[in-house]
């Protein structure tokens, strides 16, 4: 299995811990939107969010798996919607939110997540795949926030969380793009929530460590090393993460704003190797 910051890992380690998804109806009468909602920690955000009662519009480039997902949530009485979708295209986006706000009447929660993986020496990192990867993380990410912001400061409500990583505050090797896309994040989160709290939105990101996960990754050390790295000896879970996530966009989070709320196991803390 892989993880969202390239690395490959196995199950979840003895003392993980089982989140219950007994959330009641905290996100009742909203809508969201969750891009690369088909999988991952995007899917279980996305199922989060649903259980909590929030109408959910799925976004990922296939529409297999889009479909898939969407298929699930309604078969558990949700509302969902679907669409096969690049965040890196601005029509695209445009088509999302419109979409989303035609389907369910109001926008809410935004969760920008959609990203993808890379670990390539930087000497011979073509400009096209550093392209490529900046502008499915970041650009994706302003051009999300910025439509859902058209639709969100006119009623002067709604959530913006931005998925980062453990590489969004640290570096490693053969890591160039993905640090610098996630680094990006934690500026793009800070310079939006200043300028749209007066209007009655806020924008947080969320940093996950290592995850257990079946999303395709390139890795290039084993799972072992992750665990023993790990202060917590493990990976956390989707559903770890979609806990946190539902917490920062909730109004328990009301006074969280231009953050970045780590949820790592203690990687970030610990220095060593």
């Amino acid at each position: 299995v892989r993880d969202n910051t390239g690395a490959a890992h196995g199950p979840a380690g003895r003392d993980a811990v089982v989140t219950e998804n007994a959330v009641g109806s905290e996100f009742a009468g909203q809508a969201a939107i969750v891009t690369g909602g088909s999988q991952g920690i995007g899917g279980a955000i996305a199922r989060r969010l649903s259980d909590g009662g929030a109408a959910v519009t799925i976004c990922a480039r296939r529409p297999d798996r889009v479909a898939d997902a969407v298929e699930r949530l309604r078969a558990s009485g949700a509302r969902a919607h679907g669409l096969a979708a690049d965040v890196r295209d601005p029509a695209h986006v445009r088509r999302i939110v419109d979409e989303t706000v035609r389907e369910f009447g109001r926008l809410d929660v935004l969760v920008n997540n959609a990203g993808t993986g890379q670990i390539r020496d930087t000497l011979t990192l073509e400009l096209e795949a550093w392209r490529d990867l900046l502008d499915t993380h970041l650009t994706g990410a302003f051009l999300m926030s910025q439509a859902a912001a058209r639709v969100m400061i006119p009623a002067r409500r709604g959530v913006i969380l931005n998925i980062g990583s453990v590489f969004s505050v640290r570096g490693m090797p053969r890591r160039a793009a993905y640090c610098t896309a996630k680094h990006g994040i934690v500026g793009l989160t800070q310079a939006l929530a200043c300028e749209w709290a007066p209007h009655g939105l806020r924008v947080v990101a969320l940093g996950p460590g290592y995850i257990n996960t079946a999303r395709e990754m390139p890795i290039d050390f084993s799972g072992e090393v992750v665990e023993r790295r790990t202060p917590q000896g493990r990976w956390g879970t989707p559903e770890e993460m979609a806990e946190v996530a539902a917490f920062l966009c909730s109004p328990r989070a009301s006074f969280v704003n231009g953050s970045l709320t780590m949820a790592d196991g203690g990687w970030v803390a610990y220095g060593g190797w």
